[in-house]
């Protein structure tokens, strides 16, 4: 099955990234120096996906100019929420624009290796299920939805068991039938949970890399993970960026970003576009959002600094 359409859905507050998102919208972050919604309309590219609607609340402009920004040659459509209407009630206003027998979703802040081809093989090979969800075992206590399947990969029961929900799925445009009217509406509590009983829910484990960006201490926290893997070669580097070391850590370094020679790095570290470091600064396990300006003397560790923010992001 090749599924050519997608939903990312970018209609939330921000508030777990709160003040950060104040000032930028949560999709447009920069996560190793890319928006986060550029890493994942990247992925939806390289699995053949040409169409993307994207919900827009909160700074919705700010949303629309980034993703327009991506330059993938794909037909952006944009859903405008006057209230945010949830990750189910956010297709109500899209149910008549899917064109293709399925498409993807994706949260717009999760950074992943979406696994796309393969929810879309387990789709074809389940002709009577309405939705693939991506899920993948975290840690006990992870602040994530846990479900429960049986052997053959279909969905029993949501709030306990072994395996979390991962925000990415598949899903046949049929099940935009099941949305029963306008408004806000979850997709656990009021569209998958009441499918159960019939066995319409699949899921697919992923193994392959995954990171929540919600909240200051799990987006430092997938930063730092990043820019190892980036040291060790097993991720890209992204354009208009470069490796460095620095007093023995690894950097990474946007070109246009200025770190002084007087500069001291505690710890890796990641500088975004237009980012100026003075003299007599100590950084260390912090990523510096673009144009940040540090203060001669200032010292961070274990920070995200945006603007005049300094968010602490201990992880």
């Amino acid at each position: 099955m090749q599924i050519r359409e997608a939903a990312v859905l970018c209609a939330g507050l921000g508030t777990r990234m709160r003040p950060i998102t104040e000032v930028v919208p949560k999709p447009c972050i920069h996560f190793m120096n890319r928006p986060v919604l550029h890493w994942i309309l990247d992925g939806l590219a390289a699995a053949g996906v040409g169409r993307v609607f994207i919900n827009l609340h909160h700074r919705g402009q700010d949303v629309v100019a980034c993703a327009k920004a991506h330059g993938g040659g794909m037909d952006l459509r944009f859903s405008q929420e006057p209230e945010i209407l949830g990750t189910a009630g956010a297709f109500w206003p899209m149910r008549g624009l899917f064109k293709g027998e399925a498409f993807f979703v994706v949260n717009g802040d999760v950074f992943c290796d979406l696994p796309l081809a393969a929810l879309a093989a387990r789709l074809e090979k389940a002709p009577d299920a309405l939705a693939v969800l991506a899920v993948r075992q975290m840690p006990k206590g992870a602040p994530y939805t846990p479900l429960q399947c049986d052997a053959r990969g279909v969905l029993k029961e949501f709030g306990r068991g072994p395996s979390h929900f991962t925000g990415v799925y598949a899903a046949r445009r049929e099940l935009l039938g099941r949305i029963l009217g306008p408004g806000p509406k979850e997709l656990v509590s009021d569209l998958l949970r009441p499918l159960l009983p019939s066995g319409v829910v699949r899921v697919l484990k992923h193994e392959g890399r995954w990171s929540d960006l919600g909240t200051p201490g799990s987006f430092l926290e997938a930063s730092m993970a990043a820019l190892g893997e980036m040291v060790r070669s097993s991720m890209a580097l992204p354009t208009e960026s470069h490796l460095e070391s620095r007093d023995g850590f690894p950097i990474l370094r946007h070109d246009r970003a200025w770190v002084s020679r007087d500069a001291t790095m505690t710890g890796p570290a990641i500088f975004g576009e237009g980012v100026r470091v003075q003299a007599r600064c100590h950084v260390g396990n912090t990523v510096l959002l673009p144009g940040t300006l540090l203060e001669e003397g200032e010292r961070l560790e274990k920070m995200i600094a945006c603007g005049d923010l300094r968010v602490p992001a201990a992880f």
